[in-house]
């Protein structure tokens, strides 16, 4: 069949159309009933082309990622870290203010607006401007009326009593990156006397009362493959747990055509985990995953909601970093990348690299013939340029571990859904798409209080004091 991908799992066929992602599960017997596929392929719309998006619109993009570079420095010395050379140059906090004002500006249409002053070094090193970018996003969310939230991630090793308070009493919801056990972690995570930093990063994340927040942002390497046993072990100190592959050139613990297999391998134990325990109703272990940013996990929700994409990310469309030096580039990873510039902070973003990286990410080419390519959306584009230069090239590795991922992603669906805990694993798909997007019942009882309340003081009732909120979201509805 053209244009149809044909996934066999022996009892049961699933079909996904290359042409605009839908999905149709068949079991063996209607597969090979040759009218009733072709009715299924009909009804399904299996063959209806999706009509892409041809110019950039600012209105696609409703949740915007504002990053800052507030530290260039850092206390460790991780092998993988893209930041190769430091410098003492920090942004300071009204540069970083004005940054936001610019990119808040720029997008008066969005819901809401993500504010990371993670930096390319350890955030932590300078708690001050973190207080004062948190104070800030307060402001700013009272003034449009809409949440910017502030988030960032720390290495762990300072998170002190003091510095957990600091971030929590500021509303920061943070993550911690550590890559497993202490084998795994310390392989690539050393401070600059070349001492691994396991024990002190899970001492300092054990001592802090409120975890509800957190979250574990684990780097995949070639160090720490067993997918199943990073998250029996972190699960026990983090909610929730992010997996994603480093953003590497090839040789510096990356994937690459040496380790896709075991990695693959990897991913296949993790999705067998996952499912037995989802199907035996424990479903701590998939929330965990569904709950944060996972790589396999983001598959996974995609799968379940029926989600489609059209580019792989929001980088230079919904997404801006503010560099030390300056330039604004069109993500965090990609500092230092002159191709990945997308404007300065004295002359704004630029339109035409705006443009430029649109119709890099959403004409990606070699994509149109894959099965996959509305979950997936093309490459990253710094891993791009770390294969050779060009931040449009493609890495076939990726691409072979992506289509895998997908595989596993629908195959899950498919299981669960058909269990009795297919309803409850998808409302928490659908809590956590919501989670991000703006809260439109929020915003409607704002607007209802005729400025009885701020922003800040109306969200902090609805969070704390749900039945206060629905009392006043009722008087207000009258």
């Amino acid at each position: 069949m053209k244009n149809i991908e044909v996934l066999d799992f022996n009892d049961f066929y699933i079909l996904v159309s290359i042409v605009n992602g839908n999905v149709v599960t068949l079991s063996s017997e209607e597969y090979k009933d040759k009218g009733y596929l072709k009715k299924q392929l009909k009804v399904n719309q299996m063959y209806k082309e999706i009509n892409p998006i041809q110019d950039y619109e600012k209105d696609l993009f409703k949740v915007i990622y504002i990053s800052l570079h507030t530290s260039a420095k850092c206390n460790l010395f991780c092998t993988y870290c893209f930041k190769k050379e430091r410098d003492n140059r920090n942004l300071t906090f009204e540069e970083s203010k004005f940054f936001i004002d610019m990119i808040v500006n720029e997008f008066p249409n969005a819901g809401k607006f993500i504010v990371d002053p993670t930096g390319s070094g350890e955030p932590l090193l300078n708690t001050e401007i973190l207080v004062q970018i948190a104070d800030y996003c307060k402001v700013k969310s009272n003034e449009i009326r809409k949440e910017v939230l502030p988030m960032l991630v720390t290495n762990g090793t300072l998170l002190t009593k003091e510095k957990v308070d600091i971030l929590q009493n500021s509303g920061y919801i943070f993550g911690v990156s550590i890559d497993g056990d202490k084998k795994s972690n310390d392989a690539y995570r050393i401070d600059y006397s070349g001492k691994g930093i396991y024990k002190r990063v899970i001492r300092n994340v054990k001592n802090i009362k409120h975890k509800q927040y957190i979250g574990a942002a684990v780097t995949l390497t070639d160090k720490n493959m067993d997918l199943v046993k990073i998250l029996k072990h972190l699960i026990k100190y983090f909610p929730t747990i992010s997996i994603k592959p480093v953003r590497s050139k090839r040789g510096e613990g990356g994937i690459n055509g040496d380790n896709i297999e075991e990695i693959k391998k990897s991913y296949t134990k993790l999705f067998d985990f996952l499912l037995k325990e989802t199907l035996q109703g424990n479903l701590e272990y998939i929330g965990t995953i569904l709950n944060g940013d996972d790589y396999f996990g983001k598959f996974i929700l995609r799968a379940i909601l029926n989600q489609k994409v059209s580019t792989r990310c929001d980088a230079g469309l919904g997404r801006y970093s503010l560099s030390s030096d300056g330039n604004i580039y069109a993500c965090p990873g990609g500092i230092d990348i002159e191709e990945l510039v997308v404007g300065t902070l004295d002359k704004g973003i630029d339109r035409n690299q705006v443009d430029k990286f649109w119709k890099i990410l959403t004409e990606r080419k070699y994509c149109s013939i894959c099965f996959a390519r509305f979950v997936c959306g093309g490459e990253c584009i710094v891993n791009s340029y770390y294969l050779d230069k060009k931040i449009y090239s493609v890495d076939s590795v990726m691409c072979e571990l992506k289509k895998h991922l997908y595989r596993l992603a629908l195959l899950y669906n498919h299981m669960v859904r058909i269990s009795k805990y297919g309803k409850t694993v998808y409302l928490s798909c659908v809590e956590k798409r919501i989670r991000f997007d703006e809260d439109i019942e929020l915003t409607t009882t704002l607007n209802l209080t005729n400025n009885v309340y701020t922003f800040t003081e109306l969200k902090n009732i609805k969070d704390d004091y749900p039945s206060k909120f629905e009392i006043i979201a009722t008087q207000m509805d009258k």
